[in-house]
């Protein structure tokens, strides 16, 4: 009767739990990326997408390399068109119309060797990750050292973010129920993967208002909050760089044993142990 009571409780808040993860919580990636791919087509999401293609344009202009590559929630964004290293290419999980599409595979599980990249392009892809704890490492691990990540997603401490999380509650469109993460647990999980933060951009002070002429008319939101630096942003871009540096094992060079002229060496083998066949000679003083 005891163990009844105990269990009780437990399974109330197990069952609550999982009812509450599937109402609000974050979606399947498929499900998110066909929502977002045509959220980003409305005013509200174009104007969304051009602040933040201004920021990253600006810190891509100063990454050098080989490789850059970029994951999107949005599979047709070309965001890297500026930057200056020569092979730009873009991974999804499903087909769409880009140049700089290369492969479709999920994000979990990226086909790439380790150490290869030399920059990497994280667009909402954390957001709408139902693990991105493993995707961050998945990402880290492909990053060569002293390569650069940059990782865009939403501000939860802004007007966005309140604004999204009062959305919940009225509407269940995966654009609305994306992982909360702040910028302090952000930072906390790149150190983990030996990425020190560079730079950290914030834009779109604005609240989510889909109506065009709110939109418009509360751009001049946007100047001041850069130029006063506000943490109210409605997205971040934080450019970090993997501090691992790469250690190349150098195997010692041992010198050959040069016997003395004249005299013999054996190489011994192991020990040999008389058999039955072999005679042992025992000499006197044994």
């Amino acid at each position: 009767m005891h163990r009844k009571l105990i269990k009780t409780p437990s399974r109330i808040f197990t069952r609550l739990g999982v009812m509450w993860k599937k109402r609000f919580g974050v979606v399947p990636m498929t499900e998110a990326i066909a929502d977002m791919t045509a959220w980003f087509k409305t005013p509200l999401g174009e104007s969304l997408l051009n602040e933040e293609q201004a920021f990253i344009k600006e810190s891509t202009q100063c990454l050098f390399g080989y490789h850059l590559l970029q994951l999107s929630v949005k599979g047709d964004l070309d965001l890297v068109e500026s930057s200056r290293i020569s092979h730009k290419f873009a991974l999804h999980p499903q087909s769409a119309n880009n140049k700089r599409l290369s492969g479709i595979t999920d994000f979990n599980h990226l086909p790439l060797s380790a150490e290869s990249m030399d920059a990497v392009l994280l667009h909402h892809v954390l957001d709408f990750s139902q693990s991105p704890h493993h995707l961050l490492r998945e990402v880290a691990r492909v990053i060569i050292p002293r390569g650069h990540l940059i990782i865009v997603g939403f501000n939860p401490w802004s007007l966005w973010g309140t604004c999204a999380a009062a959305a919940r509650f009225f509407t269940a469109k995966p654009r609305w129920r994306y992982q909360y993460l702040r910028i302090g647990r952000l930072l906390d999980w790149l150190t983990l993967v030996d990425m020190e933060p560079v730079e950290i951009y914030q834009g779109f002070y604005r609240p989510p208002f889909s109506h065009p002429k709110l939109i418009k008319y509360l751009h001049w939101l946007e100047p001041w909050g850069k130029r006063l630096h506000l943490p109210w942003g409605g997205f971040y871009i934080i450019v970090a760089r993997k501090d691992h540096i790469a250690l190349t094992p150098i195997k010692p060079t041992w010198k050959q044993y040069q016997p003395l002229p004249g005299l013999a060496v054996t190489r011994i083998v192991g020990r040999v142990f008389p058999t039955d066949k072999q005679q042992v000679i025992r000499f006197p003083f044994n």
